[in-house]
């Protein structure tokens, strides 16, 4: 029998040199943690802006073998949650090592997370487009991907003729472009009620570093802009390790939705792939809308709570089995609170701001039930 796994939790700006090499070995050996938010660069980052970073290090012998990055205390959350799309134990995926392995023996009650990899029948799908060469992905898309450009030709001769001639900047440095980005999502955060993720300084700090990195970073965050003519249509701020494009924030300008830029801008980026190095492009979970028609396959990924056998984690588990007795009589409102102030908490650190925002999250909910 072998001997069981030791395990260590460090500060995130512990990490030796070592162990990165390690932790992005294991990245190299297993497609399955190829995504951008398993660098050990972003979490670094993370830290830097949030704050908290924490890494659990597994070792067989001497032999790194799993990493998990986190946040918190003995209410732990995947590190960079909500923003981290993706969340996972850097590990190989044969080893079958869940947080509970890791976090075990800790003071740690839960572990709350967003993203985790799950089975396919306990998950939610993500539409990623695996690219060897963007002509080749196109030539193998079906009869529905080929009418919806068809339609999508139209729109982009229709933008022509009636505003201006197309064009494209990928890996753009234009602080104008960024600056319309950040404000169509904050427009449309404000818009739907919810919570601005990116009003902070944790978030918005992350974000800009990741741009101002530019173009020749390992890890870096790519901002693609169509124009038509001069004007600004739409944007996606993407992180991505050079490999794989995770399409992270992206928004257009609200007048020109019947010419579908976010749809052109795209194609336009899979037209440039070729050129950049992107191999997968990742929209991120769900195959709804738009997704279904460029999706070449899919993985799975779910949101849940890990509860530890400790005192902590006793308290936590009581916490969930009264919300659910309380559904069943009032709904999830009780649920949704929790939800949004867990959300606030992983952006904001200062309970001031928290706070502030959840009393702003309660006037936008009232307010959109009496309008």
């Amino acid at each position: 029998m072998s001997a069981p796994l030791s395990t260590t939790t460090i500060a995130t700006d512990a990490l030796s040199d070592a162990d990165r090499a390690a932790w992005l070995a294991l990245r190299e050996a297993h497609s399955e943690l190829e995504s951008p938010y398993h660098h050990p660069d972003y979490h670094q980052l993370v830290h830097n802006h949030m704050g908290g970073g924490k890494l659990t290090l597994a070792r067989d012998g001497d032999t790194l073998v799993a990493v998990l990055p986190w946040q918190g205390g003995r209410f732990a959350r995947a590190s960079g949650a909500p923003m981290s799309d993706y969340q996972t134990v850097i590990a190989d995926p044969a080893r079958r090592l869940g947080a509970e392995d890791l976090l075990h023996g800790q003071a740690v009650g839960a572990f709350h997370y967003t993203a985790m990899p799950s089975e396919a029948d306990n998950g939610e799908p993500t539409a990623r487009i695996a690219l060897a060469s963007a002509e080749n992905w196109r030539a193998e898309q079906d009869g529905s991907y080929r009418r919806h450009l068809k339609s999508t030709r139209r729109r982009i001769r229709k933008a022509e003729s009636e505003i201006g001639e197309r064009r494209f900047v990928h890996q753009s440095r234009d602080i104008d472009a960024y600056a319309a980005l950040m404000r169509w999502k904050s427009e449309k955060f404000s818009e739907t009620g919810k919570y601005d993720v990116l009003a902070n300084s944790g978030t918005s700090g992350l974000l800009r570093e990741l741009w101002e990195r530019g173009p020749a970073a390992e890890l870096r965050a790519d901002l693609h802009v169509l124009y038509f003519g001069d004007r600004i249509a739409a944007c996606d701020l993407g992180i991505t390790d050079g490999r794989v494009f995770h399409s992270w924030i992206v928004g257009y300008d609200a007048e020109l939705l019947p010419y579908a830029p976010g749809i052109q801008l795209l194609e336009g980026v899979i037209d440039a792939s070729d050129r950049i190095g992107y191999r997968v492009i990742d929209l991120g979970p769900g195959l709804d809308g738009y997704k279904r028609h460029y999706a070449s396959h899919a993985r799975h990924v779910a949101g849940g709570v890990v509860t530890l056998p400790s005192a902590a984690g006793a308290l936590a588990d009581l916490y969930d089995r009264a919300e659910d007795r309380l559904r069943e009589r009032t709904g999830d409102a009780l649920g949704k609170a929790r939800r949004r102030y867990s959300q606030i908490a992983a952006c904001e650190p200062r309970l001031s701001a928290r706070s502030r925002a959840m009393i702003d999250a309660v006037a936008s909910h009232r307010k959109g039930r009496t309008a």
